[in-house]
């Protein structure tokens, strides 16, 4: 059963009608100008004045309509009752250009402000309805009048509530209009209603909670049927009646679920509508009842909402039930008590709680200490931090989790002190607090506490903090600690840390430690931080200025590297410089060369990695530049697919491999342009590419989709794809062969 109406404002129907009205007016435009068919009834015929504005009518926006609207109520009342006689019971008549017009011009006179255009409007709606209109039409304009919201018309709505057929309509219309005049009307019906009436009357007295109606109701919560007796129970219960109490509760003592649940809603409704009512005693009775005999762990929910609503009510009069409530054996029970503990306001409910926190079990010690971290308060920080010193292991892994969400000036030094426990629970569960710890002091202590921690892997794990926390204030310590600790694994997790957080003053120190490094790893992590420094750095050129000098005078490994991190930084100088590498005669300085441009960050430096392609003395070299090439035909992204066809062609005839024409096919797979298409069929011919071929054949056909416009484009592409099924054998790319068939067939 749903309780469908409780209360939206009419003014949001009316908005939410708005968008709508545009959407119907696009879906019923092409069937407004269909005329009736020889034999079948015609309309009413269409007054002179009226027929332009519905011709007018067709597929527009929702400004269109509402000035459609205007031009209707200029129309008068006279107008406007012509109008509502166009609109003629469902069949084969098309009326739907009259009803979009009345409908449009009932959200329009429901506005603000049109209050003379609405009672115009609502009067010729009203003849309507004490005319000798069908059903069908009279349901057609009580559904405007519940848009309109009429006072004047509740006497003409009321006739149709004992309506089998239209009650529905009225009691909407009705609740819409509200005022005592309309739940008067609904109140007075309901003793003579019957089925269908008799349920939306009880349903729609408790959506507009009439007081008056609550003995009628009570009899009904007594009714055989079922739909009945529960509506009456929901409609109590929104009413807010103290009366109807024990009449709900009873309601809950049945068999079945269903009814039992929905009872039970009911009965929690009536409490929450007497808390805001100010009634709280008659709520906490009706709380505690619930929670003391609803025992059966199927109904820990129940209990669980009267906990809820005991607080709700009582605020920090409930702290003794939520205590109690903490102690159960119910997980459930015991996380909706800490719930609702949360919400309780005052230092002295942190007091009461921490004091009942001594008393309750490790479990649920536990679960307290996260409800101290939420309230926050000095009382609960000191309760947080002692029980880091609980002789149970969960308490004390609670404490420090919750320690996180502590000031860092208070909780950063108890977890410093657990970062080299030999409990490597404790330790975890401190550096992820140490994570979230919020306050620039807490990254202080942090930074400050690395040059002494304990062990080389407490020094990294709080390294990893610090980056973590994004710690850009301690970047300067991180550095430090890069250029001096004495242990090298210590000094390439801080250089992991400025890899994101180094600045622009940092590049010369980064510099040096390529140059400096005494092994690969420390280089390759100076390196990869100078790197991604130059790379995000907007004067790149200040990151080249600085690497410049140093190659001079590094050693091989160390000027490889450099050249390498040109590539991050590009433009003129880095280029010059790189060029200038690849023509070194030692080996390791030409790979870092081809290396840094392959890895160019434009489409600058396509012609030298052509080059070394093709005529590159060592092999490796021509494989890092054909893949540098093939890279660098998508970029930019958005370049012309003639263009980027053009370089993988030229990618094809530079390969001197097998594989190396593969890799080429498999960029090339990622196009969908005939031309490719045709590039990789034509490649179908060599035997050591015939399947790659086909594949990316296959691929360039799938991304194409339906944009195969011309004959011979089609029969390109079914050739290609009947030569593919008969070379590939995978059942995944065949069955996008057969696919892309199909879409040609249907062609």
């Amino acid at each position: 059963m749903c309780h469908r109406r409780i209360c939206q404002p009419r003014f949001l129907r009316i908005a939410a009608s708005v968008a709508a009205l545009a959407a119907w007016l696009c879906l019923a435009a092409p069937s407004l100008a269909a005329e009736a068919k020889p034999g079948e009834p015609a309309a009413p015929p269409v007054p002179p004045a009226i027929a332009p504005l519905l011709d007018a009518i067709q597929a527009q926006d929702a400004a269109a309509a509402e000035k459609l609207a205007r031009d209707l109520v200029k129309l008068g009342p006279q107008g406007i009752a012509d109008l509502c006689g166009l609109v003629v019971a469902p069949g084969k008549i098309d009326d739907s250009k009259a009803r979009f017009a009345l409908h449009g011009l009932a959200m329009h006179t429901a506005r603000p402000g049109a209050e003379t255009e609405r009672m115009m409007v609502c009067e010729a709606f009203r003849k309507v309805l004490a005319g000798p209109a069908p059903a069908a039409v009279k349901g057609f304009f009580l559904r405007q009048l519940r848009l309109m919201g009429c006072p004047k018309a509740v006497p003409a709505i009321s006739e149709f509530l004992l309506n089998e057929e239209l009650s529905e309509y009225a009691a909407q219309a009705l609740v819409s209009i509200g005022g005592e005049e309309a739940t008067a009307a609904l109140r007075q019906a309901l003793p003579k209603a019957t089925g269908k009436c008799r349920l939306t009357l009880i349903q729609d007295l408790g959506v507009v909670r009439d007081a008056k109606a609550a003995p009628d109701l009570l009899k009904a919560a007594a009714d055989p049927d079922r739909e009945i007796r529960l509506a009456a129970l929901f409609s109590l219960a929104n009413i807010g009646d103290a009366a109807a109490a024990d009449t709900l509760m009873k309601a809950t003592d049945v068999e079945g679920l269903y009814e039992k649940s929905k009872a039970t809603d009911a009965v929690l409704l009536l409490a929450r509508r007497l808390g805001e009512a100010g009634k709280k005693k008659e709520a906490e009775a009706i709380y505690r009842t619930l929670w003391q005999t609803r025992a059966d762990p199927r109904d820990r929910h129940v209990r669980c909402a009267a906990l809820r609503g005991l607080a709700t009510v009582l605020g920090a009069g409930a702290m003794d039930d939520v205590a109690a409530a903490m102690k159960s054996d119910d997980l459930q029970i015991r996380a909706a008590a800490v719930e609702v503990a949360a919400t309780l306001p005052g230092e002295d409910v942190t007091a009461k709680l921490i004091e009942q926190m001594k008393a309750l079990p490790p479990a649920s010690r536990a679960d307290m200490l996260g409800l101290l971290a939420r309230r926050g308060g000095a009382a609960a920080e000191t309760a947080i931090l002692d029980a880091m010193k609980d002789a149970d292991e969960g308490v004390r892994l609670a404490a420090v989790t919750a320690a996180g969400a502590l000031k860092g000036d208070k909780a950063a030094p108890a977890l410093l002190a657990l970062v080299s426990s030999d409990n490597s629970k404790l330790r975890d569960a401190a550096r992820r607090s140490l994570e979230r710890v919020a306050g620039d002091p807490a990254s202080a202590a942090i930074a400050a506490a690395i040059p002494s921690a304990a062990t080389p892997q407490a020094k990294r794990d709080l390294l990893g903090v610090l980056m973590v926390r994004g710690a850009k204030g301690q970047v300067d310590a991180v550095a430090a600690i890069a250029a001096q600790d004495p242990d090298a694994g210590v000094r390439q997790a801080a250089m992991g840390v400025l890899e994101y957080l180094a600045e622009e003053k940092h590049v010369p120190l980064l510099v040096g430690a390529v140059v400096k490094a005494k092994d690969d790893g420390e280089r390759g992590a100076a390196e990869k931080a100078l790197g991604a420094l130059c790379g995000r750095l907007v004067k790149k050129d200040e990151c080249v200025d600085k690497i410049m000098p140093a190659m001079g005078g590094a050693d091989v490994p160390a000027k490889a590297a450099l050249v390498r991190v040109l590539a991050k930084a590009g433009g003129p100088k880095a280029l010059a410089a790189v060029r200038a590498a690849v023509k070194e005669a030692d080996a390791t300085i030409q790979e870092a060369g081809v290396r840094a441009l392959a890895d160019w960050p434009d489409a600058s430096v396509a012609p030298d990695l052509m080059e070394i392609a093709k005529t590159g003395v060592k092999q490796n070299l021509q494989v890092l530049a054909l893949r540098g090439y093939v890279r660098l035909a998508n970029v930019p992204a958005d370049r012309a697919a003639a263009e980027k066809l053009k370089m993988y062609e030229a990618a094809l005839a530079a390969a001197k491999r097998p594989e190396d024409k593969k890799m080429v096919l498999g960029a090339m797979g990622e196009m969908k342009t005939i031309a490719a298409l045709r590039v990789a069929a034509a490649l179908v011919a060599d035997e050591t590419l015939k399947e790659e071929a086909a594949a990316t054949a296959v691929r360039v056909a799938r991304n194409m989709g339906d944009d195969v416009r011309s004959d011979e484009a089609k029969a390109d592409v079914r050739a290609a794809m009947q030569k593919a099924l008969e070379i590939l054998k995978g059942d995944n790319v065949r069955k996008e062969a057969q696919g892309v068939m199909q879409r040609l067939d249907r062609k």
